[in-house]
């Protein structure tokens, strides 16, 4: 028999399989990790299917979760089943060197503490690395590949067409989309899964059932500043829910009863800037 065929018969090695699993676990966590750190925002992917390495933002999103519970777990086969004797001893022997070492002992717990309160309080410099994630994510989105309200993919047809002109007529949109080359089932398919089955975004499909924009429709310069939101949807033929949305977006917040006037002066925004948004919602 000879040395390879015995190294075969060697009894499988628990210790050995756990090491490389962790180290492997903890790979894929640090890989994924960085890749959520800078990834989109989740309308942005969602909506554009942006990939990284083949994967989307919510691959990613599974692949960290995944892997981190495996993590968790072998680690707990590694301390407590593998070297637990070792480990105890290792804890026993640490402890008692802490308690004789406080000023090393309450540095690391001090240290613990200053990066979760620092994070949660947002002082510096735990805000930079979070403003630098946001600010990198936030670099993916561009004006064209926004979605006309935040997770229009996550919408049937039906809901589609209830938005700022798509004449909320969601067998029209169908129709759209057929004619376009698109296999839709149903007017209560969302859009995503619609997407999904024709493999491509729901961006492309949105531009196919989407009016061309025709300029800006104009709103009546007078008394502007005294109708509410649901008067100025109502005039022009759209829902109040999908104005606050596409408003929401654009980081204003309104209700339906609010006038045009308290809109701008709560969200810091002047009348012209105001109005312009909304004409440009409403001419979509």
């Amino acid at each position: 028999m000879n040395k390879l065929e015995i190294d075969m018969k060697k009894k499988f090695s628990w210790r050995i399989f756990i090491s490389f699993a962790l180290l492997l676990s903890f790979l894929m966590l640090l890989v994924s990790g960085v890749i959520l750190y800078i990834a989109p925002p989740g309308r942005v992917a969602n909506w554009t299917d942006w990939r990284m390495l083949g994967l989307t933002k919510t691959g990613w999103s599974n692949q960290h979760a995944i892997f981190g519970f495996a993590f968790a777990i072998l680690s707990i086969f590694h301390l407590f089943f593998i070297n637990w004797k070792a480990f105890l001893s290792y804890l026993k022997t640490k402890t008692a060197q802490g308690l004789k070492s406080p000023a090393e002992l309450f540095s690391s717990i001090f240290l613990a503490l200053l990066c979760g309160f620092g994070t949660f309080y947002a002082i510096q410099p735990f805000e930079a690395i979070i403003d630098f994630g946001n600010n990198v994510s936030a670099s993916w989105e561009k004006r064209e590949s926004q979605p006309p309200v935040p997770h229009a993919e996550t919408m049937t047809l039906v809901e589609l067409a209830r938005q700022p002109g798509l004449g909320g007529d969601a067998d029209a949109l169908k129709s759209r989309l057929e004619q376009a080359g698109f296999t839709v089932g149903s007017v209560e398919e969302t859009l995503g899964d619609i997407a999904v089955a024709n493999r491509t975004t729901a961006e492309k499909l949105y531009k196919h059932i989407a009016p061309a924009q025709q300029g800006n429709t104009r709103l009546p310069a007078e008394g502007f500043g005294r109708k509410t939101l649901q008067e100025i949807a109502d005039s022009a033929s759209v829902s109040p829910t999908s104005l606050q949305l596409a408003l929401r977006q654009k980081g204003v917040e309104a209700e339906a009863s609010m006038t045009m006037k308290t809109i701008a002066e709560k969200n810091g925004i002047d009348m012209k800037q105001l109005r312009t948004m909304i004409e440009t919602m409403i001419s979509r």
